[in-house]
């Protein structure tokens, strides 16, 4: 009788809260209450006023920690990444439809997890909005956890598919239509693929928009407000130094803008989290890496090689706040060395002029030459060499240019000869 009782108090609140709120109960978290039942109900149009948000989490094997990242490490939280974003505010989805789903290698790997589920419009006063909004949040926040824990289906990165798999999902229905997207933006496959790419300079960037644009990889996004958060932030690997993220968002903004998008809005913020067990199971992802210092030896020299991404923005001799912790790890090296002398010259590749080129080396070694001897060390001199020395030939094949060579000769180099 009490059990009875009881169970009719209930159903009377949900009920007058439906009526007040404009929302089911989800006040009562019983199995009948189901108040995250609403993300698995599809939209009949019936109610939809043509806003559209569409949620995309990078799921592949770059965005998850696998046996190489430190228990414990600080890794992407895709799922607090989003919900920070002012695009995803509860009340921003309202009196539309909602989708979500996790991608990696392929366009066609991409799952709605939510499938354009209609988000009604909260009604009452203050207090049951903020409850039932955040309750909104809450579901969410839970869904997109599930998607960023899925194991990737290929061992690759296409954040261009994924593109185009929500441009399928928004179809021709016009209103505002908006994609916000979790990604460290690491793509190895199909036209934009970075694995070769030096992170430095326009003209790679230009040429890679080309080419996907004829490749025919780039969605049609006209009308569509598009947002990518996280980009750079891997769960493996070398992060990138300033510049080279920095050329990561360019990269991304120019093929975003190619897609006619009505607004990109590209960068690098992240949450992270500790990182937790391996539950990869050995799936291999060709891997993005980011030039970096190396050091080759020949007898009494030593030369310690630093890559124009780490130190420099494109086209320019002024030392990124990132550089200096390359510099600062280069001059414990040089003094470790005990060195009789110490050189230091810049490099360019071959575009441009050979005065321009001549003019940004000197400027470069100059930069180096100071920072060093700031921090102790006694540079004899500094020479701009432009491209008279490449490290790295040819830099054509056959008139289509190799930007990984390219990459590999903007360097500066310093030179340490030791007691024999």
């Amino acid at each position: 009788m009490t059990q009875t009782r009881s169970s009719r108090l209930i159903a009377a609140a949900c009920a007058l809260t439906a009526v007040v709120a404009g929302s089911g109960c989800s006040a009562f978290d019983t199995p009948e209450a189901r108040p995250c039942a609403w993300l698995d109900r599809g939209s009949d149009g019936a109610h939809n006023t043509g806003r559209q948000t569409i949620v995309l989490v990078d799921r592949s094997p770059s965005a998850q920690p696998d046996r190489t990242t430190r228990l414990g490490g600080r890794v992407p939280d895709w799922t607090t990444t989003l919900l920070a974003a002012r695009e995803l505010a509860p009340a921003a989805w309202e009196g539309g439809t909602l989708s979500a789903a996790g991608f990696d290698g392929t366009r066609v790997t991409v799952s709605w997890e939510v499938d354009r589920a209609f988000v009604a419009p909260v009604k009452g006063n203050d207090t049951l909005k903020k409850d039932r909004r955040s309750g909104r949040r809450g579901c969410l926040e839970q869904r997109l956890r599930q998607l960023a824990a899925e194991a990737p289906s290929t061992g690759r990165t296409d954040v261009l598919g994924a593109l185009a798999a929500a441009d399928d999902q928004l179809g021709s229905q016009g209103g505002r239509r908006r994609i916000v997207v979790a990604t460290d933006g690491l793509t190895n496959t199909g036209c934009a693929d970075l694995r070769s790419a030096g992170f430095d300079g326009t003209a790679e960037i230009k040429a890679t928009v080309e080419r996907c644009r004829e490749a025919g990889e780039l969605p049609d996004l006209t009308g569509t407000e598009v947002n990518l958060v996280g980009i750079g932030h891997a769960a493996r690997g070398k992060a990138p130094s300033s510049p080279q993220t920095a050329w990561l968002i360019t990269f991304w903004t120019s093929l975003c803008d190619a897609t006619g998008a009505s607004s990109c809005d590209v960068t690098a913020t992240a949450r992270v989290r500790p990182a937790g067990k391996n539950t990869l199971a050995g799936k291999l992802e060709p891997e993005v890496t980011f030039p970096a210092v190396a050091e080759q030896q020949s007898g009494r020299n030593t030369t310690i090689i630093l890559p124009g991404s780490v130190l420099f923005a494109s086209d320019r001799a002024e030392l990124s706040r990132s550089a200096q912790s390359a510099l600062d790890d280069a001059a414990r090296r040089i003094t470790d060395l005990h060195p009789v002398s110490v050189a230091v010259s810049g490099h360019t590749d071959s575009r441009g002029s050979e005065q321009r080129g001549r003019q940004l080396s000197l400027a470069r070694a100059q930069a180096v030459r100071a920072a060093l001897a700031e921090r102790g060390i006694t540079v004899a001199s500094a020479h701009g060499y432009s491209d008279d020395r490449p490290s790295c030939t040819p830099e054509y094949h056959d008139g289509i240019p190799d930007y990984a060579a390219m990459a590999c000769n903007r360097r500066v180099e310093i030179a340490v000869t030791v007691r024999g």
